[in-house]
């Protein structure tokens, strides 16, 4: 649960970047923290510079030429402009001028699960990835569930991003509650309580993303 928790904070920090600027670029770029520089164009005088620096780290800024520059677009003059300034490290360093929030579209807005897909952290990605895997697996293939039918979980889930979060909290029984014994049958979770539990992480999640975004 803290392992899919930590992933959609990384993915919201991916999608919603520190507002930065190029004096900190360098900085970073010089005390080793950056290994890649996306440098995206928006238009022929207008890019944005992102960057990360490890997790939660994601950071950005936007750059507007004075007038029109001379190379065949603003992300190639603006990463010859980078690569002056940065001198001897510009070498240490990959230009990608690609968005990597291009494939953000909206069935990534519509299905939340996605948000995988935006997680900068290697590592991280996948390992949530293989969590949300696990569960889907869980949900169809468990023949004990506390939920009437596991189609409510995997309804929530993949509609609702938090239902993988109030599915870890919740099955095979809930953290608050321990399993009952003598071979009795486990308290079964009422099909509206599914929903809730996973509104209720969509919340918590929502708020947690705040407070994270807004202490950076």
């Amino acid at each position: 649960m803290l392992l899919v928790q930590a992933g959609v904070l990384s993915g919201a920090s991916n999608v919603f970047p520190a507002d930065s600027g190029p004096a900190e670029l360098l900085h970073d770029v010089r005390e080793e923290r950056v290994s890649s520089v996306h440098v995206i164009y928006l238009s022929p005088s207008e890019v944005q510079v992102r960057w990360t620096t490890g997790y939660l780290g994601e950071k950005a800024y936007l750059h507007r030429f004075s007038s029109l520059p001379e190379a065949r677009s603003s992300s190639d003059a603006y990463v010859e402009v980078l690569r002056q300034r940065l001198g001897a490290y510009a070498g240490e360093v990959n230009f990608d001028m690609r968005d990597p929030l291009a494939r953000l579209g909206g069935v990534s807005l519509v299905v939340p699960v996605l948000y995988w897909r935006f997680i900068a952290v290697a590592w991280l990605k996948w390992a949530t990835l293989a969590v949300l895997a696990v569960c889907v697996v869980a949900m169809v293939g468990r023949e004990r569930t506390r939920a009437p039918s596991p189609g409510h979980w995997l309804s929530a889930s993949l509609l609702l991003g938090s239902g993988f979060l109030a599915y870890l909290w919740s099955e095979p029984f809930s953290l608050h509650r321990a399993p009952e014994g003598n071979g009795a049958r486990p308290t079964r979770i009422a099909g509206w309580g599914v929903p809730l539990r996973s509104v209720i992480w969509l919340v918590i999640t929502v708020l947690a993303a705040a407070v994270v975004l807004t202490l950076r």
